[in-house]
């Protein structure tokens, strides 16, 4: 019979591992955590920060903060953040087709607070760990705005 359990949790613990994080162990939510349990970040405000920017995707999101924070080499090629959660920031589409936890729900034109896209770079994000993750530093408020805006504005590829 012990034969049997063991086999039965070391079969059972490889299959569960599937379901887990796409990027790494969830972490601990900071003290005064701001996100709350549907995943959806409190205090976030579906809102443009700066009505008079309209926030270019080529030159703002994917030659600005893909850049800075060196997103593109994890999710492109043969990145670990690529082959751990298919997320693929090379192009516009291949952003727009999420990961695989995420999928469509990476990017939700007007909703920045829904969007795991934003999520991910907040506190506590839904799922794994908050990025970048391969940084020293996590995105400043200022980009934090820029991303958000470009969402809320639609999320254009322009």
């Amino acid at each position: 019979m012990r034969p049997i359990m063991i086999a039965f949790v070391l079969a059972s613990s490889a299959c569960l591992k599937a379901f887990g994080p796409d990027v790494g162990p969830q972490e601990a939510p900071p003290a005064g955590s701001t996100v709350d349990a549907g995943s959806t970040v409190t205090g976030c405000a579906d809102l443009d920060s700066d009505k008079a920017h309209d926030v270019s995707f080529t030159t703002d999101i994917m030659n600005g903060i893909f850049a800075r924070y060196r997103c593109k080499n994890c999710h492109t090629g043969g990145g670990d953040g690529k082959s751990e959660s298919k997320l693929d920031l090379a192009t516009y589409a291949t952003l727009r087709q999420g990961g695989g936890r995420s999928g469509a729900a990476i990017v939700i034109n007007g909703m920045p607070c829904e969007s795991i896209l934003y999520q991910k770079t907040t506190a506590q994000p839904p799922f794994g760990r908050r990025m970048p993750r391969e940084t020293s530093s996590y995105l400043t408020s200022a980009d934090a705005h820029l991303l958000n805006d470009w969402i809320f504005e639609g999320a254009h590829e322009n």
